[in-house]
């Protein structure tokens, strides 16, 4: 079993019915996160997690919604939680490759976060793939829009942040903290979901 959490702008009606179909489709229900759009960004906000620096408020938009995603995890102690954006395209086969990704994950042992979608265009080697080997160590995240963590994972995320703060996007600080904190980056092969901000469904 795992967790749905979906990260959503208020505005973004038509993404949010375009992901709620995708998840009836598969029978599945999530948590939507609305929170945390950019009006919502008040003076405690920035001082709590937004030191100066030259990211745009819809880069912390987004980073501050992750916060919210992991603070939620934390708070439900989930042994697996799926967090999508609100731009995430399923593929035909996106169930199996969770399933996949449930079935092969507590082989990799100690705190790990996995990535689902192909954001990026990272892929594995086919000369390092292995028969029914579907995780696989990757050298840096295929960017936010499709990941499973677990709790502990996510704790040790937003502890980093309580002490660094964020000074870049969410993608690019998760791939800094996670190399600090020696969290397992895994990738899904082959990966299952698309932004749909970048294969031009939405804006």
């Amino acid at each position: 079993m795992y967790v749905s959490v979906v990260i959503n702008v208020k505005k973004f009606v038509d993404r949010r019915i375009f992901i709620e179909n995708q998840l009836q489709s598969f029978g599945l229900q999530a948590e939507f996160i609305l929170d945390g759009d950019i009006d919502d960004l008040n003076d405690q906000i920035r001082e709590e997690f937004f030191p100066p620096s030259n990211m745009t408020p819809a880069q912390q938009s987004c980073a501050y919604k992750h916060i919210l995603v992991l603070q939620k995890i934390v708070e439900n102690n989930s042994l697996s939680s799926l967090v999508l954006e609100d731009d995430a395209v399923f593929a035909k086969n996106f169930h199996e490759g969770v399933e996949r990704v449930l079935n092969q994950k507590d082989e990799f042992k100690g705190n790990k976060v996995i990535y689902i979608g192909s954001g990026g265009n990272f892929f594995t080697p086919k000369s390092q793939r292995k028969p029914d080997q579907y995780l696989y160590l990757g050298h840096r995240g295929r960017f936010t829009d499709s990941y499973i963590i677990d709790a502990d994972t996510a704790k040790k995320r937003l502890q980093w942040i309580q002490h660094n703060k964020v000074i870049k996007p969410i993608d690019n600080l998760f791939d800094e903290m996670d190399n600090e904190l020696n969290i397992q980056i895994l990738w899904l092969e082959d990966p299952v979901v698309e932004q749909g901000s970048k294969n031009g469904l939405f804006h």
